[in-house]
């Protein structure tokens, strides 16, 4: 009995060896998927795998403390608020890109969730818009803000010498490129039903914004090696008046420089894209790169109604990606009542981590 059980042992084993044998050797393991870079529309982008879509994901994380009565602080003349203030934000960008008959299709969003010490955390769309063709459909800075660029590089580029509207829902058309001539325009939705600064500035009932007719701006520009030239203009439908604004920029060695003009087209009756008082403003400024590590900018505003505000910051690369900008501000509102008397000193410092 021994014998026959132990060849029926013997036998089974074997089977099972067998088997186990076939089955690694007939189980090849599934092929590795890889992200693939994607280079053709600049540095960031990779391929969503399975498709020819290429996508980028970036953003920054910046904190501010800020103090003085143009940072909303006014105890340095010897108010009654707050010594100083904080704020946080992190700022979430995606950007898709592939190529198609008619060109690159390209979308762009980005989002900001932040806090203040005197409020509850708020989350608010900055851009979220379409691209083909030059085509641009979707929500972001109107084109009369955004083809001219902010007022210098410095944190406080404006308090009351305002050069424009920011957010819009827009169809815009733009044609040319970084150098040469380039032209465009845009029909622009006005209506902010939530307010805050990018609200109407129209506060006449009879002429309310939220209406059939959108805004409409046109900008030309040319560029070339060191030297830049913008012009804009934008029409408020609701109040039938507008503002024009012509920049210069130009490069010399490590400085840039810039100066551009406002006029308002209804005199001194502020519109949607003269927020300023008065008929004309001004604003010049310039940057100064004084090591690889450090840069100096500064801005000056003026307007017709006697408004006048500065900053001055040093920029500081501490490690790729991270820097700190201490920055002073000055303002000096002629505020009606208060008179040419309000004058302000403050001051902000920022760090902020890009990636």
């Amino acid at each position: 009995m021994k014998t026959p059980l132990a060849a029926f042992a013997a036998l089974l084993f074997s089977t099972c060896v067998a088997h186990a044998a076939d089955a690694a050797v007939t189980a090849a393991p599934e092929p590795a998927s890889y992200v693939r870079v994607c280079d053709a529309f600049g540095t960031g982008y990779f391929y969503i795998p399975g498709t020819e879509t290429c996508l980028k994901v970036g953003g920054y994380l910046r904190v501010e403390a800020a103090g003085g009565d143009p940072n909303g602080q006014d105890t340095f003349l010897g108010g009654g608020g707050d010594s100083w203030s904080t704020r946080s934000r992190l700022a979430l960008r995606l950007s898709s890109a592939t190529d198609t008959e008619y060109g690159a299709l390209s979308t762009y969003s980005e989002a900001e969730i932040q806090n203040d010490d005197n409020g509850p955390t708020s989350i608010n769309i900055e851009n979220a818009y379409l691209e083909l063709g030059g085509l641009r459909v979707g929500y972001s800075d109107t084109l009369y803000t955004e083809f001219t660029g902010d007022a210098g590089n410095t944190i406080n580029d404006y308090y009351d010498v305002n050069y424009g509207d920011f957010g819009r829902t827009q169809f815009r058309y733009t044609y040319g490129g970084e150098t040469g001539f380039s032209f465009a325009l845009s029909a622009e939705d006005d209506s902010d039903p939530d307010g805050g600064q990018d609200n109407s500035v129209v506060a006449d009932a009879a002429k309310p914004d939220d209406n059939y007719m959108p805004d409409l701006v046109a900008a030309l520009g040319y560029a070339a090696d060191g030297f830049r030239i913008r012009a804009v203009g934008g029409y408020d439908e609701s109040m039938n008046a507008g503002a024009v604004k012509l920049r210069l920029d130009g490069t010399l060695g490590p400085v840039e420089l810039f100066a551009m003009g406002g006029w308002n087209t209804n005199g001194s009756e502020p519109n949607n894209y003269a927020r300023w008082s008065g008929d004309w403003a001004l604003w010049v400024g310039g940057t100064f790169k004084m090591t690889e590590k450090a840069t100096m900018n500064a801005s000056a505003n003026f307007d017709e109604g006697g408004d006048a505000e500065a900053a001055l910051n040093m920029t500081y690369t501490i490690a790729p990606g991270f820097t700190v900008t201490p920055e002073i501000n000055y303002r000096n509102h002629m505020d009606e009542k208060a008179g040419p008397n309000a004058k302000d000193w403050g001051g902000v410092i920022r760090l902020q981590r890009n990636f």
